[in-house]
């Protein structure tokens, strides 16, 4: 039972390694610190809570929801009215205990693994350096001579880590999934060290999301995506050609201090609006990826896939991975691509031509990547479903941020002579502004649009949300 701390009394242990699989804090910790974490603080509500006696009782709490890169969102009630506020005793001469809000009930969504649940916490109590015994059980029970067993099955395996593997259409839907007509982000925690983030002042008809950087963008007619804070997106329609041009700006890029290299850096083709890593129906999702090979010193630009044992960390999907990689440029079948072009100043040998392409071209940690892409029908989409990933180094792995967008923007792409548009939409998601969006549609939309131009602009969608663990 929770709490049981005697280790003699396990029947059967498994367990699983679950590596780095989390971006935020315990679900009590109430700000939004760590990658693609928003929170909603919704104030006060009255619920019915079951106390230590299993007797339901009405408690004020105060509630908050949280949600990290997934499409789903916690919802915790803290208590409202600790004991002395009810006993309104003052805080002087009584044990602390009954000065805190403690944790009361906690939902929890499923993500696709199980049943979405509701967690109720009894019994509270402060920890003292005389409960070390709630932290040693499995050590303690492993040294009684039992055994905890893999709970995937088979042998132990140090690349098969992270969360399970779903098998075809296994997916759990859950029923709190984030709705962009409700998700409004509010960060307040009422913690004793935490500051009320300043309100800026200033001019409200100033633009923050492009500056020159955007106002240049723009010059090439075509649509402009903030996506976050680390990748904007361009992309227009090549009429001419038939083809989707697509330019995407990794922002804040880094060479590894050990080894000089760039991280690898991923664009993920998903197959639907649902936000996911890999389909949830089964199979690989088509990667464009920028990597540097093992013995190589420089990136390239490769076309590859995502399987799903990726997920796990597994060292034979990531040696897949690097097997199928083609060079973008000599991709063959019903999509093809070209005038690839991948420029940065991190780069030994950046051509001017690439640098004078971009946007960015003066920043030092700015790495663009385009590419013009084949169509097969002979109008633009009508959306197209990506994600994208930054890695913590040049090896396929453990990524340090990701997200799921929707590109539906694609005006006509300018020639010599004509007039610019600019359709502009800020989607800082760590910055709180949260997009329009889908499953991993944790979003609602923020943005501007401003136009140069006598025709008429489509709005650009974005939908910002989980697709897992790594790439």
């Amino acid at each position: 039972r929770p709490g049981e701390t005697d280790p003699s009394k396990i029947d059967e242990c498994t367990s699983i390694d679950l590596a780095v699989i989390g971006n935020i804090r315990p679900d009590w910790f109430l700000d939004k610190r760590g990658d693609d974490t928003d929170v909603q603080y919704l104030g006060n509500q009255h619920v019915y809570y079951s106390d230590e006696n299993r007797t339901s009782i009405p408690k004020l709490v105060k509630q908050w929801r949280k949600k990290d890169f997934a499409s789903q969102y916690f919802v915790m009630s803290m208590m409202g009215n600790p004991p002395n506020r009810l006993e309104n005793n003052a805080t002087d001469n009584i044990p602390v205990e009954d000065t805190l809000h403690w944790p009361l009930i906690l939902n929890i969504p499923g993500e696709g693994f199980g049943d979405d649940q509701l967690q109720v916490y009894r019994n509270h109590a402060l920890l003292t350096d005389d409960d070390d015994d709630l932290f040693t059980l499995v050590q303690r029970y492993e040294a009684m001579g039992g055994v905890c067993g893999n709970a995937r099955g088979g042998d132990d395996d140090a690349s098969d880590i992270g969360p399970p593997v779903l098998e075809e259409e296994a997916y759990i839907p859950s029923d709190l999934e984030v709705d962009p007509n409700s998700w409004v982000s509010n960060e307040y925690t009422f913690s004793p060290v935490w500051q009320v983030p300043t309100q800026e002042m200033g001019d409200e008809n100033d633009d923050d999301g492009g500056d020159d950087a955007a106002s240049a963008a723009a010059s090439s007619g075509k649509a402009t995506t903030r996506v976050s804070d680390r990748l904007t997106v361009q992309s227009c329609h090549d009429t001419a050609t038939n083809t989707i041009d697509l330019s995407f700006h990794f922002h804040d890029i880094a060479p590894s201090s050990t080894t000089a290299l760039l991280p690898w850096m991923a664009i993920g083709y998903r197959s639907s609006d649902v936000c996911a890593m890999t389909p949830l129906e089964g199979g690989s999702t088509p990667l464009v990826l920028v990597a540097t090979p093992p013995n190589e010193s420089a990136p390239t630009v490769y076309k590859t896939e995502l399987p799903p044992e990726a997920k796990s960390m597994s060292s034979e999907a990531f040696a897949t991975m690097y097997a199928n990689m083609v060079p973008l440029e000599d991709v063959e079948g019903d999509v093809v691509y070209g005038d690839v072009v991948l420029e940065s100043a991190l780069l030994a040998d950046p051509t001017a031509a690439a640098r004078a392409s971009s946007p960015f071209g003066g920043e030092d940690d700015v790495v663009s990547l385009r590419y013009r892409q084949s169509l097969d029908e002979d109008s633009a989409p009508d959306a197209m479903y990506l994600m994208y990933a930054i890695g913590m180094s040049s090896e396929l792995g453990i990524h340090e941020t990701r997200g799921c967008f929707e590109l539906v923007s694609f005006p006509v792409c300018m020639t010599d002579g004509e007039d610019a548009v600019q359709v502009e939409i800020d989607g800082n998601n760590s910055d709180g502004e949260r997009e329009n969006g889908e499953e991993g549609a944790d979003a609602s939309s923020s943005g501007m649009v401003t136009a140069r131009a006598a025709s008429a602009l489509s709005s650009a969608v974005i939908a910002m949300a989980v697709f897992g663990v790594i790439v």
